[in-house]
Formats: C-alpha cells, structure tokens, sequence
C-alpha cells in the first residue's frame, strides 16, 4: 500500500480515511472497497470500477470520473464538487447530500439514484440518464439539464433557479412547489408532469408540452408560453399574470379561479375549456383578442363564481386576519 499510484485492485479493500490524493486509480477494479471518508481529491479514477463501493463522506473533488462504473456506490455527503463523471455510471447509487456543484455529468446515466437535498448548482448534466431519479430538495442553480431525461423524477422542492432544461424529458416528473423561476424550458416535455404550487415565475416555456400536466395553484407570472401545448391541463387557482400565452393551445383546459390579468391571449386555442372565475367574460376577452379560438363548450367567467366560492362573511374574516398577520411582520419583521 506504499505506493497507491501502482495499486489497481482493490476489489474490497477498506480503504476508509485513506488518502489517496493526486493517485493514478484509471481503470482501477474497486468494487464493493470500503472508502468512506477517503481523500481522492484530484485522483484519476477514469474507467474504474466502483460499483458498490462505499464512498460515503469521501472527498472526490476535482477528481476525474470519466466513465467510471458506481452502479449502485454509496456517496451520502461526498463531495465531488468539480470532479468530471463524463458518460459515468450512478445507477442506483446513493448521492443524498453530496456536493456536485460545478461537476461535469454529460451524458451520465443516474437513473434510480438518489439525489435527495444533493447539491447540483452550475453542475453540466447535458443529455444526462436522470429517469426515476430522487432529486427532492435537490438545489440546481444554474445547472445545465439541456436534453436531459427525467422522467419519472421526483423533484419535490428541488430549487432549480435560472436552470436550463431545453429540450428535456420531464414527463410524469413530480415537480411540486420546486422553485422554477427564470428557468428555461423552450421546447421541454412535460406531459403528465405534476407541478402543483411550483413557481416558475419569468419561465421561458415556448414551445413546450404541458399537455395532461397538473397545474393547480402554480405561479406563472410574467412567464413566456408562446406556442404551448396545455390541452387537458389543470390550472385551476394558478398565476398567469401578465403571462404571454399567445398561440398556445388550453383546448379542455381548466383555469377556474385563475390570475389572468395583463396576459395576452393572441390567438390562444381556449376551446371547451373552463373560464369560470377568472375574469375573462366572453365580450370583453374577445374585444380585447378577437383571433382567439374558442367553441360552444367554452366555458366564459360570468362574473357570479368569486362571490359564490368566498362568502362575505368568510371573506371578511379573512381580510381581518391578512390586516393582523400584515402589522405584526411589519412589527417583528416576521
């Protein structure tokens, strides 16, 4: 063990708290070796065989990944901050909490891993394998998801600012009450997608598929939805204000109780879709957009659906406690 840069098996070994810094591991056969905690800073472990290997806390920044085998590795709160896992193989391994910030992962297959509450800030995941991958509370500021597939990933809160998904695969991915704001989503896939009380506020969505998704009380104000295809969506209670939705489709849409006001509707396809309670009476949205479509099944806000949800007396209590809850932030600044 004298001199780490000439040892290559080591299938088993435990190694843990070893420091193996600046060490030549290229195509090094470590599979099931035991390294928690172990400093690989800077190592070449390209071609390497850590699958199942047990990496927990280990220190891999820097290091170079390149198409290394870590099927189903333990990596809990590794840091791979800078590292290169180019075209590497994180099946199924364990990576809650880790530090990938800054790493490069294109085209890195992580489908069924766990990324819980990992930390993937300006990390490259381009045309990366993410399918059933765990990525609640995961932070992706500024990451690059561009042709990335995820789909059927967990993205519980993830908080994915200013991040980059074109193209994408995001279909049935469960991105409730992520943080999405400035993000852009120009031609992704989210079909089936469930983003219930996301905020993509600012979002850039031209051109993407949100057919069937579930949108119910998501923020999208300011958002760009040029050309989107949101037939069968529900957006029930969302906020669209001052949104672009021009030449999208909401055909069998529901937007009950929505914030419409400000956004542009330019020949919007609204056939057969649910209208009521968002402001938008027929005469005056067609007054206002006469190239919008719509048919006999569309259902216009006839004015009577706010007063009917919200009763006086209901919305007189709420509007004291609003006046409560305001003078003691202001007091406590909570």
């Amino acid at each position: 063990m004298s001199d780490a840069t000439t040892v290559k098996k080591l299938s088993g070994y435990d190694l843990s708290g070893y420091s193996l810094e600046g060490s030549d591991l290229a195509g090094a056969n470590l599979a099931e070796a035991k390294l928690r905690g172990a400093n690989l800073a800077g190592a070449d472990l390209s071609g390497a065989d850590l699958t199942q290997a047990d990496l927990s806390g280990a220190d891999l920044s820097g290091a170079d990944l390149y198409q290394a085998k870590l099927a189903g590795a333990r990596l809990t709160g590794a840091n791979l901050s800078h590292s290169d896992c180019t075209s590497a193989n994180f099946t199924d391994a364990e990576l809650g909490g880790a530090r990938l910030n800054l790493a490069k992962l294109p085209g890195a297959t992580l489908s069924d891993a766990n990324l819980n509450a990992a930390d993937l800030s300006e990390c490259d995941l381009s045309a990366a394998d993410l399918r059933g991958a765990k990525l609640s509370g995961a932070l992706f500021f500024r990451a690059n998801l561009n042709r990335a597939n995820l789909e059927g990933c967990k993205l519980f809160g993830a908080k994915m600012k200013e991040v980059s998904l074109r193209n994408a695969n995001l279909r049935s991915a469960d991105l409730t009450a992520a943080l999405m704001r400035g993000a852009d989503l120009r031609e992704a896939d989210l079909v089936n997608s469930k983003l219930f009380k996301a905020d993509l506020g600012h979002a850039d969505l031209k051109q993407s598929n949100l057919e069937s998704a579930s949108l119910r009380s998501v923020s999208l104000a300011n958002a760009t939805l040029q050309n989107v295809v949101l037939d069968g969506a529900d957006l029930s209670f969302s906020r669209l204000s001052r949104a672009d939705l021009s030449e999208s489709s909401f055909e069998a849409s529901n937007l009950w109780g929505s914030r419409v006001s400000g956004s542009v509707f330019t020949q919007a396809n609204l056939k057969a879709s649910n209208l009521l309670g968002t402001g938008m009476k027929k005469e005056f949205a067609l007054a206002e957009f006469p190239d919008i479509k719509h048919s006999k099944k569309t259902q216009w806000d006839t004015g009577q659906i706010r007063r009917a949800v919200v009763p006086k007396s209901h919305a007189k209590r709420i509007e004291t406690e609003v006046a409560k809850r305001g003078f003691w932030s202001r007091l406590f600044g909570g």
